[in-house]
């Protein structure tokens, strides 16, 4: 597994970061969970990263936010963002904010298949 490309799953939701991490693993990735964007940070797993998969909405630091932190940095690292939140605007504003792709749970999982392989791709 070294070496190769990581995608990194981020997510309060234990229950739902393990179910993603699973379905990454079964399309032949590497793909690691984390319980929060601190958390995520703090591995300094970000130079191997190819992707990473965030929620919207978690204790601390949000996704959007993370997002944002990793423009900032100047990271080429494709941002995938997911929620169970419906507000409107939403989509809008984590698009904005640098993610390359934005999805509601429950997730569509061949639209996010898709999505994932794409960005893997490029």
């Amino acid at each position: 597994m070294a070496g190769e490309p990581l995608i990194s799953i981020i997510d309060d939701d234990q229950a739902m970061r393990a179910a993603l991490v699973r379905l990454i693993r079964s399309l032949g990735y590497v793909a690691r969970g984390f319980a929060s964007a601190e958390e995520f940070i703090e591995a300094g797993v970000m130079p191997g990263c190819s992707c990473v998969v965030t929620d919207v909405q978690m204790p601390g630091m949000s996704g959007i936010h993370l997002t944002r932190l990793l423009a900032e940095r100047q990271s080429q690292v494709p941002v995938i963002l997911i929620t169970a939140r419906s507000e409107p605007g939403l989509e809008e504003v984590a698009l904005a904010s640098g993610a390359v792709a934005f999805f509601r749970k429950p997730i569509d999982t061949t639209a996010f298949i898709d999505c994932l392989e794409m960005v893997m791709r490029a």
